[in-house]
Formats: structure tokens, sequence, C-alpha cells
């Protein structure tokens, strides 16, 4: 047993607070469908189990969006609710896969990718999430966009997220002026330090690519109202990175398969 991460809930517009362990990986153009294949049929699977049995909170696994080069990235997350349902879920998640093993309908494809899976993990993440608005219930979200910044103090970032910009994105959605329909803030707490460019994140949930590139693209209704000065103080070198990811399998809170 080795892998898992996190996923966006759907439901009305909640916002919580958890942790959530994401892997990094990798993949030669010539085995993605050995790796997907292995992520959609088995760990989908072992994570429906676990999350209807209330190990997790949900699971998912996304495609790096336009990025050209001879290997393609990809993100698998599991989310928990505190450290010890993440705990009780490392201790007991095991036993689903050898279940899930006799239900698969192409178990020697999906074994290949679990040999494989090691040798394409390329590093993990432990993150924290001090706030994430899901999607109205019945939105599905296809696309999201990772924001990665550095700052000197993590948990001021956050909190001026939460402060600034949260009531105001949560405005924007009441009005129907926004493509975007959900929105997190995390701090990455293992593992931590400049060596890797990042210790904090937004993250913003979209429907479709172009929703994304329209988001991009327009201005923000009453943003120059709204006093920034506060959260680009808790980051002065702005976005290391701004990444869009597309997600190809997740599990639900209720352990929901959705592709």
């Amino acid at each position: 047993m080795k892998k898992f991460m996190f996923f966006i809930i759907l439901c009305p517009l909640v916002g919580l607070s958890q942790y959530v362990d994401m892997w990094h990986f990798s993949v030669p153009y010539n085995e993605t469908n050995i790796y997907e294949a292995t992520e959609k049929e088995w760990y989908a699977n072992v994570m429906s189990k676990a999350a209807k049995n209330q190990l997790i909170n949900g699971w998912g696994m996304a495609r790096r969006v336009g990025k050209d080069e001879k290997d393609v990235k990809y993100i698998t997350w599991i989310s928990f609710g505190d450290i010890k349902s993440r705990k009780n879920a490392y201790n007991s998640i095991g036993k689903y896969f050898d279940e899930t093993s006799e239900q698969l309908f192409t178990p020697k494809l999906s074994q290949l990718g679990r040999d494989k899976w090691g040798s394409y993990v390329v590093g993990n993440s432990n993150l924290y999430f001090d706030e994430f608005l899901s999607a109205p219930k019945g939105i599905n979200i296809k696309y999201s966009v990772h924001n990665y910044a550095m700052s000197s103090d993590a948990k001021n970032f956050s909190n001026q997220q939460k402060i600034i910009w949260l009531p105001f994105f949560k405005n924007l959605l009441k009005k129907n002026q926004t493509k975007q329909k959900s929105w997190g803030v995390a701090r990455r707490i293992n593992p931590r330090g400049h060596k890797y460019e990042w210790n904090v994140m937004t993250v913003d949930g979209f429907q479709t690519l172009d929703d994304v590139f329209e988001s991009i693209n327009s201005d923000v209704p009453g943003i120059s109202k709204l006093n920034l000065k506060p959260i680009t103080d808790s980051a002065p070198n702005g976005w290391f990175e701004q990444v869009i990811w597309e997600i190809l399998v997740r599990v639900t809170e209720e352990g929901e398969i959705i592709e």
C-alpha cells in the first residue's frame, strides 16, 4: 500500500479546513495508458471504498495542461478531516487494495502500473487547507488552477486570503459574476524551506478549460475597490508558478467515482 491525495468536494457553498496529501508524478508518454488505467481502475475503486467507510474525505487524479515535455505530469491527492482521521486511514486502507485487485477488468495492466508507480513519483507534499469553499451542488469541477507562492509567514498569507479574498469571492458567486466555482487556500507543512520555492497556494476550480482562459483574460468586477495590499505584502514576489490541471477522475466524500 503506497499512495494517496486530495479532492474537491461538491456540496453547497461550504468552507472547511482539512489535511491533504499530494503526490507529483512524471510519466513517459508511451506509458501514460498504463499509469492512467491504474489510477482510474485500481486506486479510484480503493479510495471509493475508503470514502464509503468514512476513512477519507475524497481522492483525485489530474493531468497538467499545456506542458510540452517528454514526460506527462500528473498529481494525485487524498483529503482527510484531521490528523487523527489521516492516521486511521493509513492504518486501515491497505485491505482495500487486495479486495479491489479481485474485481479489476484489466488486472495485468493495473498490476503493471502499480509495480511502476514508485518509479513515476517525483515528489510529494503534505498540505493544510485553512479554507476550502466547494462548488455548489451539482457543479462538476473539471479544471483546477494551482497558484504557488513563497511567504515568510504562511499562516498570515492564509489569514489575509480568508479575510480579504474569501468574502469577495463569495459575493462574486452570489451575483454570478465569475466563471470560477470553487476556491481554497493552503499551506505546505512538509517539505518546507526556500529550496522548494513555494510554501502556500490557492486553488481555483472551473467547469471547463474555456472558463479558465476566460477568467484569466477578463477583469474581475469590483476588484479595483478591494485593498489587496495585505495579501501582496504577505507574498511580495507574487506567484512563483500558476498551473492548470485537468481532473481525470475523482472520488467524492460519499465514495462516488466521477470521470
